[in-house]
């Protein structure tokens, strides 16, 4: 059920809560695959049946599509661009994860604002070898960031592709950025592969503190 139509975007929470949630029983069985979600689920120490709501957002062809797999421990040898938006829903151990995957092209854009309410966490991706958009994904962000029903919620900027020579380090993109002057929620930028995987754990296991240390 991936890859839903742009018709569904206007109806988020009917369509979580409808046959288009996606639950992936299987992945709690790769206990050797440190990267599967459920292995940071277990991480996040709350009260029972808490759900997590991730908004992954960042621009078409930033990687999005394929760093979700990787965190659900699926194939990653056929991506094609996600022309409405993707859902992954965990559940386990008291514990629900919801992450939504956005189309990122610009005529889809709008539509993310259709998916704000309740956010615990935004993780937005940047293509690091894609230095000619770095100033587009720089005005998305900073647009996000305005949006009152995003304030406050932690951001983690995946600094994504960096297993191509090509690619931007992610303190340069911080800079570029200007992350440093942001004061009103947490922050990390993490240099990322969802290619090969590197990087993300590390970013996942931000999101946990982060995420936790907002319930407390």
């Amino acid at each position: 059920m991936d890859n839903l139509p742009l018709e569904d975007f206007s109806s988020p929470s009917t369509a979580l809560q409808s046959n288009l949630s996606v639950t992936l029983g299987g992945v709690s069985k790769r206990e050797g695959n440190k990267m599967g979600l459920l292995s940071i689920l277990r991480k996040l120490k709350s009260t029972p049946d808490q759900e997590v709501r991730i908004l992954l957002l960042g621009l078409d062809n930033g990687g999005k599509t394929t760093l979700l797999k990787q965190l659900a421990s699926e194939d990653i040898s056929h991506i094609t661009p996600t022309q409405g938006f993707n859902i992954k829903s965990v559940q386990s151990q008291g514990f629900k994860l919801n992450v939504w995957d956005i189309g990122g092209q610009r005529k889809i854009r709008p539509y993310w604002r259709n998916y704000f309410e309740n956010t615990d966490v935004l993780i937005y991706v940047i293509d690091s070898a894609d230095r000619k958009r770095f100033e587009e994904t720089g005005q998305e962000l900073a647009e996000l960031l305005d949006e009152e029903k995003l304030s406050g919620v932690p951001v983690l900027i995946f600094a994504n592709k960096q297993d191509l020579l090509t690619a931007a380090p992610a303190s340069e993109i911080a800079e570029g950025l200007n992350l440093h002057t942001i004061r009103d929620r947490m922050w990390q930028i993490q240099s990322c592969s969802a290619l090969t995987g590197e990087g993300i754990q590390e970013g996942m296991n931000w999101v946990c503190k982060s995420v936790n240390s907002k319930k407390k």
